[in-house]
């Protein structure tokens, strides 16, 4: 990049000594940078003359290149500039809901209103002290003393293989309460677990379902 940055302010003022002026170094410096970027291309750049240098052909061709180049990058920075990095709105979900649902919908929103800045906090543990304008979480609407809405309703099902149902003779929901069952113990999620899922499907007092470790 040091050589291209001398070789353009050279290319650009047709003199060495006028780009180390520009570049606060000494023309020197500028014509050992150039010498070192003809020896790697394989290739002269210029042409050396008393009244000055010259580029040649393919210094002609490297220098539009070149000034593309540096033209792109200082539009990025002033677009940047311009642009602060803040979002306009914030919305704090799960992983599961980002992923599966929210991030395409983000997607095809800023296809309509591709000047709104959306950005997301992502995270499966209780919310922390955290600005967003919109938060998606599990949770019962009606204990929620802010507004909100319901968006989804969660379809919680058991699983497992044939061979697992058969080594423990299970036919019917009932039958899940002698087997042995995963589970997880997590102080940090309210999921739903086995003894109040048993109580929603046989509408009977919570049961303990067996852990298996």
């Amino acid at each position: 990049m040091t050589a291209l940055i001398c070789f353009e302010a050279a290319a650009r003022n047709a003199s060495f000594k006028n780009a180390a002026q520009e570049l606060n170094v000494t023309p020197a410096a500028i014509s050992h940078q150039i010498k070192a970027l003809e020896g790697d291309l394989g290739c002269n750049l210029f042409l050396r003359l008393s009244r000055g240098v010259e580029l040649t052909e393919k210094g002609a061709f490297l220098f539009v290149a070149v000034q593309r180049g540096l033209e792109t990058i200082s539009d990025a920075v002033t677009h940047m500039r311009d642009r602060p990095e803040t979002a306009d709105v914030t919305i704090r979900t799960t992983t599961a809901v980002s992923s599966l649902w929210l991030t395409p919908k983000i997607s095809a929103f800023w296809k309509s209103h591709p000047t709104i800045t959306v950005s997301q906090i992502v995270s499966d543990v209780p919310a922390i002290a955290a600005r967003c304008d919109l938060s998606i979480q599990y949770g019962d609407a009606q204990e929620n003393l802010e507004e909100c809405h319901k968006l989804f309703q969660d379809r919680i099902v058991a699983l497992g293989t044939p061979k697992f149902a058969a080594e423990h003779g299970i036919d019917r929901v009932e039958d899940l309460l002698k087997a042995p069952l995963i589970h997880m113990n997590n102080e940090e999620t309210d999921w739903t677990n086995w003894p109040e899922w048993f109580q929603a499907r046989l509408d009977t007092p919570s049961q303990k379902a067996a852990g298996l470790a």
